[in-house]
């Protein structure tokens, strides 16, 4: 209804992610007019479940198009299927989570929400790039943030909204590119991005790591997360495909080297790099997510845990981790 869309799209945008949005082609502020935000050189972007549309090509992708449909809502067991989880969650966790939550799709009986395992958030503003339905996001929230999500898929950020309403957690979101940042310059103090880059071409990743530069307050950390080449899952992986680079445009991993991330970090202006192991034989091993994975699920999100603290009281065990954390800064001004 026209009218309950305006009254989503104000409570959207308050005064406070107001001052720190900008026009992703000119980068003037923006002002809420007639329900949507429009610049003073009348660049118009439209508000669509809450959230604001700031690229001409959303993604709409409703149902995964990659695997067969669930059965429909009324053939669930809803013993194992509660009604609270949102549809499209279930639908789309194994895109969203990876492999190791098959056994999870269409049967969720929680939300599969990450452990913030980084400093409390103490009321800073967090980007989260690539965030999907939102659960870094709402990790963040629940640690203290103030986060903004933000995807190309709008599907995927009407779900956010609705979950984090569900679960309790204060969080925005936005459709946009990770190219081309809808803020202010120096507007954030924290950005975070997890197991989303590998699936865009490294050029474009290149230039979004200029655009975290540009949109962290100075002093501001980011932490992303990227495939690691020379680890054993991600070297069986590229031997599958010939050790050929991921098709231009394609939804292929592309794997990072040390020196490529060095390079890429420092070229965006990016300062103080330090790269930590994230998993071992998976791009997502949460711990937390036991109970939602198969017995072979279960030991590999263990194997790569006791991976995890060996790599701490070893560091050079990073260079073989599948999944890598990259922390940087921007460098503190005078």
């Amino acid at each position: 209804m026209p009218g309950s869309e305006n009254a989503a799209a104000v409570n959207s945008i308050d005064e406070t992610l107001l001052r720190l949005l900008a026009c992703p082609y000119d980068g003037a502020g923006l002002r809420f007019e007639n329900g949507a935000l429009e610049c003073p050189r009348a660049h118009i972007f439209a508000i669509e479940h809450g959230v604001p549309v700031f690229t001409e090509h959303p993604r709409r992708e409703p149902f995964p198009l990659n695997m067969r449909a669930l059965p429909k809502a009324g053939t669930l067991d809803r013993a194992r299927q509660p009604e609270s989880i949102d549809p499209f969650v279930n639908d789309w966790i194994v895109n969203t989570n990876g492999n190791l939550y098959w056994r999870a799709r269409g049967r969720l009986v929680r939300y599969p929400i990450p452990r913030w395992a980084f400093a409390p958030g103490n009321g800073k503003t967090l980007l989260d790039i690539g965030c999907s339905w939102g659960r870094w996001s709402i990790a963040a929230a629940h640690a203290g943030f103030h986060p903004i999500g933000l995807d190309l898929h709008l599907d995927a950020l009407a779900a956010a909204v609705r979950v984090s309403r569900q679960l309790n957690a204060s969080c925005k979101f936005l459709c946009a590119g990770a190219e081309n940042l809808p803020l202010a310059s120096r507007s954030v103090d924290f950005v975070l991005s997890y197991s989303v880059l590998q699936h865009i071409d490294k050029p474009a990743v290149l230039r979004a790591f200029q655009e975290v530069a540009r949109v962290l307050k100075p002093g501001g950390v980011c932490m992303i997360q990227l495939p690691n080449k020379a680890g054993p899952l991600s070297l069986l992986q590229q031997l599958r495909r010939g050790f050929r680079e991921a098709r231009t445009g394609s939804f292929e991993m592309r794997y990072w080297s040390r020196k490529e991330i060095l390079r890429a970090f420092a070229a965006a202006g990016l300062v103080n790099v330090r790269i930590t192991a994230d998993g071992f034989l998976s791009q997502n091993p949460q711990l937390r997510d036991l109970d939602l994975l198969t017995a072979a699920g279960k030991l590999i999100v263990l194997a790569s845990s006791a991976g995890h603290k060996a790599a701490g009281a070893l560091p050079v065990l990073t260079r073989v981790a599948d999944s890598l954390w990259i922390e940087a800064r921007k460098p503190a001004t005078r």
